[in-house]
């Protein structure tokens, strides 16, 4: 049973790498996992909200509906990684040390990445954008690394409980995506 799981995580991780790769050689074209140009306008409207309420209670209530709303969204683009993490963790018994480890290369790759966005739309304000070079990188990169991941826990799943593997899966992706960086200037 576990072996299905496996595969289907490996899949899904292939298809989403794919997709994210091809959103940076086709940005804005065919299927993409990107928040739709269209529900934009509604979250950044209940953003506004937010920073307009006048009184705790309001803004703590308009907090919660944009979080969530926000969060619906992120999780329809972004669940393919922390399912595909999860999985590879499932699949050996790690010591608590690695879990360890394993925890903070996810909050390395995965939740800082998300937490100096915040910071940066939060000092900013919104006032610059992310532009379409950078969008497509970040596309690059996090489609690099699920489609590592995915061919791995299709072919070897076993090498994924391998810290160096991990730190080696991260280093091509940011290779590959410094290399389109240079090469798109």
């Amino acid at each position: 049973q576990l072996a299905w799981v496996t595969l289907a995580a490996g899949l899904l991780a292939v298809v989403v790498g794919a997709v994210n790769v091809k959103d940076f050689f086709l940005f804005g074209r065919g299927v993409s996992l990107s928040i739709p140009e269209s529900k934009k306008p509604d979250i950044f409207r209940r953003a506004r909200a937010v920073l307009a309420a006048d009184r705790l209670p309001a803004m703590l209530v308009a907090t919660v509906f944009l979080a969530v709303a926000a969060n619906f969204y992120e999780l329809l683009c972004t669940a393919g990684f922390p399912m595909v993490y999860t999985r590879i963790l499932t699949l050996g018994e790690p010591s608590v040390a690695m879990r360890y480890l394993y925890l903070a290369l996810y909050n390395v790759v995965y939740v800082l990445p998300l937490a100096a966005i915040v910071v940066v739309f939060a000092r900013t304000l919104g006032a610059r954008k992310l532009g379409e070079r950078e969008g497509r990188l970040l596309k690059l990169l996090s489609g690099t690394m699920m489609l590592e991941l995915g061919v791995l826990l299709l072919v070897a799943p076993e090498w994924l409980s391998r810290l160096g593997v991990a730190f080696a899966l991260l280093a091509g992706a940011v290779a590959v995506t410094w290399i389109a960086a240079r090469q798109t200037r």
